[in-house]
């Protein structure tokens, strides 16, 4: 299983931070690779369907959800990514006067090798977490 880590300083307050990232059907409000985002509950699931940049949509299931612990993660249902069995986590954590956000993802390569799995995953968490930094400072 491959792993992918980043993470993020930012001087906003976890709740502040919460308040932009926490919403898991609107990444497309922070994260430019995300042209348009929403939520649904399908059987029981919450899912989210992303529409990235070049039309590519990818369907991924809310796994846990703690608002009080600012932390969710989520699985990838279906998409054009090139991993399979995808298990990520988001979450912000108290750090000082500012925040934590830490992402991170395991998963397997699909179609690819793995060097090319994880490129891809640690730039789609870098785009998102440089979104971030622009915002929050």
């Amino acid at each position: 299983m491959l792993e992918v880590k980043r993470q993020l300083e930012v001087p906003a307050s976890p709740e502040e931070v919460w308040a932009v990232i926490g919403d898991f059907g609107q990444i497309a409000e922070w994260h430019p690779a995300c042209s348009a985002s929403s939520s649904e509950t399908v059987h029981g699931e919450v899912r989210r369907t992303i529409v990235v940049g070049d039309g590519g949509r990818l369907v991924e299931r809310l796994e846990e959800l703690d608002d009080t612990a600012h932390t969710y993660s989520y699985s990838i249902l279906e998409g054009p990514l090139p991993v399979k069995d995808y298990l990520s986590k988001l979450s912000v954590e108290a750090d000082g006067e500012g925040s934590l956000i830490l992402w991170s993802g395991r998963f397997n390569a699909k179609d690819v090798d793995d060097d090319r799995a994880k490129g891809v995953i640690a730039g789609i968490y870098e785009i998102g977490l440089a979104a971030l930094k622009k915002r929050l400072g």
